[in-house]
Formats: structure tokens, sequence, C-alpha cells
């Protein structure tokens, strides 16, 4: 039997995952993380669940006590498009060595020029200097994302291949950086102009809208159906197993797609008509954080507590004792690297199947009714399991992880055997020479 050449494999993922853009799109993500954990928890704060609760509150600050907590939310969840359009400029330009706030400024500068000027209320005329801020959050995300990545690459371009002004060396480099940021600006600007032109005359439209209506409602689709969750949770576990950084690749690939979703509920959730029937999706940014990785990728707790319990071997009595702190907070980098389970034959399918599985449970348990479509708070994918559980889906968040965690400890146990019983008579060999 030919010897599977992994090299094969993995040169094209590395290459994939080395690309710029991928690079920027995963840095620059990274940046509306503030906004998306902290805001959501404002928003909840003002859509409490609790009808009894609210009464009593709006008894004593009345009724507009809301008001100031969806402010907050409407500052930092409801622009994180926007944010994220600098973000992925300015990262895209740094991580290419040139000077990266010029790509930044120009980022959110071509978003508003591919934005209407003016509003249309539902009911009403045409208000002049006025934008559908619905545009900035969720919904025009990924436009926001392509063209964060189209401006810094441009501007890096021109940076970097000297079409620049070039001022005199006495200039201060203050001043000397932003006049070789005019003949980018001034590329990017007609550009812009010309798409604006392009994306009015062929749909009515702008561009944003353009992309939001070809693009990121049917991805938008494609990530929040079981498909979309299985496949999230088979690639997370299948790069890990070839050593690239799974959850991170993933992440900077369907996170906006992830919170679009999360934002499009929250939406619901202020209308009080978060389910199902009304549209919400299952497939969030909670689903991934607080499920898909829950003890880490792969979601190996059960595999240290067979190491912890059930080992033979000294190896991985010892690793299971170094691995169970980080596990609490869903880090298992010394599973990954000290077991080994990169590359280790032996544990490919265990990994691989249990967070399949796991998306499998968590999907089936909102699409029966019994677990609630996520919405409200977005937690840190570091949070514990049983606390996440409970914050972003209640009881029932906690009976779920629940029983990925104990599918964990049945897949990995018989798996975890084989390779300890293989550590094991390595050791006795050992003591025997």
């Amino acid at each position: 039997m030919a010897k599977f050449d992994t090299q094969k494999v993995i040169t094209p993922i590395m290459k994939f995952v080395n690309m710029r853009g991928i690079i920027a799109l995963k840095d620059g993500m990274l940046a509306i993380l503030p906004l998306t954990v902290v805001g959501s928890l404002f928003l909840i704060l003002g859509q409490l669940p609790f009808e009894g609760l609210n009464k009593a509150i709006a008894n004593v600050f009345g009724a507009g006590w809301t008001e100031p907590f969806m402010q907050v939310y409407a500052g930092t969840f409801a622009i994180m498009g926007l944010i994220s359009c600098f973000a992925i400029g300015y990262a895209y330009a740094k991580n290419s060595g040139v000077e990266p706030l010029p790509a930044g400024v120009l980022s959110v500068s071509s978003f508003f020029i591919l934005l209407k000027s003016s509003y249309i209320p539902a009911e009403g005329e045409e208000i002049a200097d006025a934008m559908a801020k619905v545009w900035f959050g969720g919904q025009g995300i990924i436009g926001a994302i392509l063209i964060g990545l189209a401006v810094g690459a441009i501007y890096t371009w021109f940076i970097q291949h000297h079409v620049v002004i070039k001022m005199p060396d006495q200039v201060p480099p203050a001043i000397s950086k932003q006049f070789e940021a005019m003949t980018p600006a001034f590329v990017v600007f007609l550009l812009s102009m010309l798409v604006y032109i392009f994306a009015k005359a062929t749909t009515g439209g702008t561009f944003i809208e353009m992309i939001y209506a070809i693009i990121q409602v049917p991805l938008q689709g494609l990530t929040g159906s079981l498909y979309g969750a299985i496949g999230i949770a088979f690639f997370i576990s299948f790069l890990w197993w070839f050593g690239v950084h799974g959850q991170s690749v993933v992440n900077g690939i369907v996170t906006a797609l992830l919170l679009s979703n999360l934002d499009a509920n929250k939406a619901l959730l202020a209308a009080d008509k978060l389910s199902l029937d009304n549209g919400a999706h299952i497939v969030t940014q909670q689903f991934l954080d607080s499920f898909l990785i829950l003890s880490g990728s792969g979601i190996t707790f059960g595999l240290v507590v067979a190491m912890m319990f059930a080992a033979k071997s000294k190896q991985y009595k010892a690793l299971g004792k170094v691995a169970a702190f980080p596990t609490l907070f869903n880090v298992n980098e010394p599973i990954v690297f000290g077991f080994p389970i990169v590359m280790n034959p032996v544990m490919f399918v265990p990994f691989i199947l249990v967070p399949i599985l796991a998306a499998l449970i968590v999907y089936g348990s909102i699409a029966i009714g019994f677990m609630q479509p996520f919405s409200g708070v977005t937690l840190p994918w570091s949070t514990p399991a049983i606390i996440s559980g409970f914050m972003v889906g209640g009881w029932q968040g906690v009976v779920v992880q629940l029983i990925v965690l104990a599918v964990s400890t049945v897949v990995y146990f018989p798996f975890f055997k084989i390779q300890d019983n293989i550590a094991y008579q390595n050791e006795c060999a050992s003591e025997k020479a």
C-alpha cells in the first residue's frame, strides 16, 4: 500500500492560510471582538427576558429605561461592519510592512462612497445626507470585508512600488507619509465612484446592497445549515490534525457570517420574534465558541478524562494532570502537540468525529425546540463549559454541553486505550533495557 503523503495536503493548506488576504481577514475580525462581546451584554440588559422585572424597572425609571442600553448596542455591535472594514484594510497594510493607518482610513472612506447618501423611510420622502445604519452592521459586513481587502491591496501595491508623491527628506515623516497616501487615495476614490455608478446602473442600489443579496444571503444560509455546521466542525479538526491552527483559520473565514446570523437573531429578539418560524438562524458565533470547541478544538475533554483516570502509562498520567486546567478554558494545545494528536493516525477518527457529533447534537437541540436559537450574550471562546452553556442557552444549554462532553468521553476512550497500551509497552521495554 502506498504511503499517504501528508505534504501534498498540507502544502496547499499552508499557502492558503498564509495568503495576505486571509491573514488580514483573521486579524481584522479580531478587532471587533470587544464590540460584539461587550455590546451584546448591553443588548441583553436592555432586552431582559423577564416581563415582571421589566415592568418593575419601568415603574421606577420610566418606560424608556432601556434606551441608554440600546444606544450602547447601536454604537458597538451594530457598527461591526464599518469597524471591520477599517481593521481589515489596516491589517492588510500592516502585515505587508507599510504604514497601515492610511489604508484603514481609505477603506472607511470607500465604504461610505459605496453607500447611498440618502435614506427613504418606510413612509415618507427621501431624506438627504442620511444613511441606513443597517448597512454598518451585520448586513453590510461581507461588503465591508471585500472593501477592506481591496483597498488594503491597492494601497499596499502603490506604496511598495513607490508610485507615490515623494516629499524631500527635510519634511517630517508624519507629513511625508500622508502625501504618499494621496496617489493610492485618488485611485481608491476613483474606483469606488466607478463601482458605485456600476451598481446603481445595474441594480438600482449600491455595491454593498448588491453583495448582500448575491453573496452574503446565500453564504449565511449555507453556514447556518446543518451542512454548514458539520463543515465548520470538520475543518477545524481536520486542519489541526495537520498542525495548522484550524480554529484560527476557520474563524477568520466564517466569523463574519456567523456574526451576521447572530445580528439577525438579535433583531428578532428585539422584536420579540426570536424563533425558527420567524427565520432565526441556528448556527451563530455561540454555536462555534460555546459548543464546537468545548474543552478545545476536537472537544478533547474525553481524552483528558481518560488520561487522568484510566491511563496505565506514566506519560499520559502526567500529561492528563498538566492538561486538565487549560482544558477548563478550552485550551488544548498541550493535548494537540503533547499527546500528540497532530499527524497521529490513531487519533484522527475521534478528533474529527466528536465535533461533528457535537454539531449534530446542538443543531438538533435547537431544531426540535429544546433550546432557543442563540441571540443575546456573546462570550469569549475561552469561557468554561457549563458557565458558557448557561449564559448562551440557559439550563438547556448546560444539558446540551454535558451531553457533548459525555459523547466526547465515550468516543475517545477506546482510541485512547490503543495509544496508552502502546506507550505503556514502550515504557516497560525501556525499564527492562
